[in-house]
């Protein structure tokens, strides 16, 4: 059994996670010339990894009979970004990417149940490992073709 506030933190980040930027961009199907396709390809095995991450935590809760309650809408914001450029996206994917790394950083902080824990760190971990490669594709996404 998970303790009331550990399962509203858990499942306020499945939720926050399920209708975060990342998420957004890769079902808006963001406009990409061929030279790009690569660099979309990059950020949907991004958002692959992460997702699976997400859906783990929800496994989690399920085996501790806990529901995942239900995701809502996107934010409203986000409905101006469709029809964007991936390469116009991609600073913000950054951007939200640290954000979403700072509140798992703070949500962290006050989770005492371990296994509760080390599942929020597997998608702490996954985050931080892939915001260099967003950085990169920020940087320079013609780059990505070459490698």
């Amino acid at each position: 059994m998970i303790d009331p506030e550990t399962l509203t933190l858990l499942q306020d980040i499945v939720r926050r996670e399920s209708r975060s930027l990342l998420t957004y961009v890769g079902e808006a199907f963001p406009w990409t010339n061929a030279r790009d396709s690569a660099v979309r390809s990059k950020v949907m095995e991004i958002l692959g990894e992460e997702s699976k991450a997400v859906a783990a935590l929800g496994r989690f809760l399920a085996r501790r009979r806990a529901p995942v309650t239900f995701l809502g809408a996107y934010p409203e914001s986000f409905t101006s970004l469709n029809f964007l450029a991936l390469e116009h996206l991609l600073p913000r994917l950054v951007a939200s990417q640290r954000r979403a790394i700072t509140d798992l950083e703070r949500d962290l902080a006050v989770l005492r149940d371990p296994e509760a824990k080390a599942q929020v760190e597997q998608l702490l971990a996954i985050k931080r490992r892939d915001l260099p490669l967003l950085e990169s594709l920020t940087a320079s996404p013609a780059e990505l073709v070459k490698t």
